[in-house]
C-alpha cells in the first residue's frame, strides 16, 4: 500500500457526499488532464542546452503546470471543504510525506482535499529517488520543508530542477520572450564550454564572468518586455528559486545571487553550473563540487 493511498481514499470519501464540492473537483480533472496531455506532445519549448535529459526536463515540466493546476483548484475549492475534512485531510498528508521524504514538493500542501486524487488522475508522482519512493535527504528539508542552513546534494539539485520546470512553464506561455532568453542561454552555454576548451589558470572564474553577463542580458530582456510581464505571476517562480539561497555548491549561490534579480532565465543559467563542472572534469581541471 503506497504512503499516499490513505489520503486518496479519503479524498474518495468526501467528494462521494460533498455535492458541492465534487462537481469543482470534476471539473479540474478534465481540465487538467488537458494541460498535461498537451505538454505530453510537446515539451521542447523553449529549447536551450542544459544539464539534465529531455525527459527529465519534461518530467519538470509537468511537475511545474500539475503544482498550478492544484494551486487554482485550492483557491477555488478551498472555501467549500468542511472545516473537520480539512483538518483531517492535512493531517493525513502531513503523515503520508513524513513517511515517504516527499514533504518539500509541497504541491499538496499547498491545495485542499481532492488534490492527491488529482494528482493521481493526471499520472503525476514526485520522483522516486529510493526503493520505498522518498529522497534520501541529509539536511531534513525533504521531511519538514524548512529550509536548513545548508541543503543537501539531493534536495540541491531537485530544487534547481524544479525552479527550472516552472521557469520553463511559464516562458511557454511566453513565446517571443522564451526564444529570446533561450538564444541568451545558449549563447553562454557556447562561450562557457569555449572558455573551457580555451583553458588557462583562470577558466572558472572567466566562466562565472561569462554567466554574469549572460544574467545582465537577462536584464535588458526583462526591461524589454516588462508591459507583458505585468500579467505574469513570478510568485512561484520567486518562491522556488529562494532555497537555492542554502544550496551546498557556491556556484549555485552565487549564480543565483546575481541572476535572479534579472529576471526569466535565471534557473536556466543556474542550471549551466552543473555544465560547468562537467566541463573542467572534461578538460581535468581539479572541479570541487561543494565549497561549505
Amino acid at each position: 500500500m503506497g504512503v499516499f493511498d490513505a489520503v486518496v481514499e479519503f479524498e474518495r470519501g468526501v467528494l462521494e457526499r460533498d455535492e458541492a464540492l465534487k462537481p469543482v473537483w470534476e471539473r479540474f480533472a478534465a481540465a487538467g488532464e488537458a494541460r498535461v496531455r498537451e505538454l505530453s506532445r510537446d515539451a521542447a519549448f523553449p529549447s536551450w542546452p542544459g544539464a539534465t535529459s529531455a525527459s527529465v526536463l519534461k518530467a519538470a515540466l509537468v511537475e511545474a503546470e500539475v503544482f498550478v493546476v492544484l494551486s487554482e483548484y485550492a483557491r477555488e475549492a478551498g472555501p467549500l471543504v468542511r472545516a473537520g475534512d480539512a483538518e483531517r485531510w492535512e493531517a493525513l498528508v502531513r503523515e503520508a510525506q513524513r513517511r515517504s521524504g516527499e514533504g518539500h514538493l509541497g504541491e499538496l500542501q499547498e491545495s485542499v482535499v481532492g488534490a492527491a486524487s488529482l494528482r493521481e488522475r493526471f499520472g503525476w508522482a514526485p520522483p522516486r529517488r529510493t526503493q520505498r519512493g522518498g529522497i534520501p535527504c541529509d539536511c531534513g528539508y525533504a521531511t519538514d520543508g524548512v529550509v536548513p542552513r545548508i541543503l543537501c546534494d539531493d534536495c540541491e539539485d531537485l530544487l534547481l530542477l524544479r525552479w527550472v520546470g516552472e521557469e520553463r512553464r511559464i516562458l511557454r506561455t511566453l513565446p517571443t520572450y522564451g526564444e529570446e532568453v533561450a538564444a541568451v542561454v545558449s549563447k553562454v552555454a557556447v562561450k562557457q564550454e569555449r572558455a573551457w576548451v580555451k583553458g588557462g589558470e583562470y577558466t572558472a572564474s572567466d566562466a562565472a564572468g561569462i554567466r554574469r553577463a549572460g544574467g545582465r542580458a537577462l536584464g535588458r530582456l526583462r526591461r524589454k518586455h516588462r508591459a507583458e510581464l505585468r500579467a505574469v505571476d513570478l510568485a512561484r517562480w520567486s518562491a522556488t528559486a529562494a532555497p537555492i539561497a542554502a544550496a551546498a555548491m557556491t556556484a549555485y549561490r552565487e549564480t543565483a545571487a546575481k541572476v535572479a534579480p534579472r529576471g526569466l532565465g535565471a534557473a536556466a543559467l543556474t542550471e549551466l553550473v552543473t555544465v560547468d563542472l562537467r566541463l573542467a572534469s572534461k578538460h581535468g581541471a581539479a572541479a570541487v563540487r561543494h565549497s561549505r
